[in-house]
Formats: C-alpha cells, structure tokens, sequence
C-alpha cells in the first residue's frame, strides 16, 4: 500500500502473463518426450537426463505453479487453478491446489515461526545445526539436508499447519486428474515414466543450481529478512 501511494504508476505492469501456459505446455510436452526417450537408457545416463534436463524442468515447473498461485497466468482464479494443475502432471504428484493456502500465509506472515512454513522448523535446526559435534559434521548435515530437502519443504507444512489441507472440489480434482495422468502414462510407456517424473521432482528440490533459491528466499544469513534477490543469467531461463 505504501509503495502504490508513492507510485502509482507502477499499476501498469499488474496483470497476467499470457506466456504462461504457452510455456507451461512445452515443458509439459518437454517431460513427457524426456521420459519416453530415456525409458531403456542405462543408469548413468539416465541419471544425467534427470539431473540436467528432468531437474530443471520441474523446477520451472515449480515456479509456473507459484506464479498462478498468485492468479499470474490467467484472468480468472479457475484459469490459474486449471493450469496449475496441467502444469502439475511431470511432478508426479498433486500438489498445485493445496499449494496455494500455504504460500498465501509465508506472504502474510514472512518468517513468523511457527506460521510461514518456508522457514525451517525448529526440528531442522536441531537436528542439522544444534546438535552438530563439529564443522565437518555440520557441514555433512547441511549437505545431507540440502540433498533431501524437497522432503521438508513437502511435509513440514502439513505437520505445522495441517489445518491449512485445502479439503474442497478443487483438491478433489487435482488428485483425481494427476493420478490419472500418472495411470494413463504407466499404462501407455511403463512405471519408469512415473519414476522419471518422480525423480526429476527430487533432484529439482535437491542440490541442484535452480533449487538454490530455496535457500535465498528461506534462510536468514543478515539482518532479519529472509528473502535474498538473485538478478543472474538463470532469471532469463527461470521467468
């Protein structure tokens, strides 16, 4: 409020971004070309495929869901909820719907413990930090963390704030639609589609050079903000 009273005219850059969907299906169509190519690929280079190509393109994936979190990419509320969900289908599970309350209440509440479940729980920082013996045992932990750390960015939320679990039709939807999606493409190419899903959904919240803003926007290093800008190359892939 204050800014828009400063300067109004920063009005005119609010709207939707109609590119939106237009890039959410090529990486839609991206994913499922991805795990039907790789579906007889040996371990290592299907590893590679998921780590370089499977990774970053969930985790644009992610970010298209955040964007429509906030009605981005369509004029209508459903619009976005109907795309999200689309945009959902390589992740490999339904999360798009129930996104949104969570998202909403780290906005309102920017790094208030025990409220904004981006940040860390006090379960993470003992086990990772106050319990660490040392530099190298706290630098392992913080390794094993960042590795697995898709894991507590998915599950702390409902533990902190289960009563937050979007319960309506469109939650409905978005498990009935996902699961089927996940069904129809074990059924068409095998069960190793879904994993390729899966799997690009873990390293895409892993160590991964996109997943680094989970640390920028949810970790205080400074002061007492938790949101760090990052105005790099990656930005031009990552819009």
């Amino acid at each position: 409020m204050e800014i828009l009273k400063k300067h109004p005219e920063i009005k005119t850059l609010m709207g939707f971004e109609w590119k939106t969907k237009y890039i959410v299906a090529a990486t839609v169509a991206l994913q499922i070309f991805m795990a039907w190519l790789t579906v007889d690929w040996g371990w290592p280079a299907y590893l590679v495929a998921l780590y370089v190509v499977g990774g970053t393109a969930n985790h644009s994936l992610f970010l298209a869901i955040h964007e429509l979190s906030h009605n981005l990419g369509s004029k209508t509320m459903n619009g976005n909820k109907l795309i999200g969900m689309f945009a959902n289908f390589p992740i490999g599970w339904p999360y798009s719907v129930n996104f949104k309350p969570y998202h909403m209440e780290h906005h309102r509440y920017q790094g208030v413990d025990g409220v904004d479940c981006d940040v860390p729980t006090r379960l993470e920082g003992y086990l990772v930090t106050t319990t660490a013996t040392g530099y190298w045992d706290h630098t392992a932990r913080k390794a094993i963390f960042m590795f697995f750390q898709i894991f507590a960015y998915a599950l702390a939320p409902t533990i902190v704030k289960p009563d937050l679990i979007s319960k309506d039709r469109w939650m409905m939807l978005n498990y009935a639609v996902q699961f089927s999606f996940d069904g129809v493409m074990a059924y068409w190419l095998g069960p190793k589609v879904v994993l390729y899903f899966l799997l690009s959904t873990f390293f895409a919240g892993s160590i991964h050079p996109t997943a680094g803003h989970f640390i920028a926007e949810h970790y205080v290093f400074e002061g007492e903000t938790e949101t760090y800008s990052y105005y790099g190359p990656l930005n031009l892939g990552l819009a």
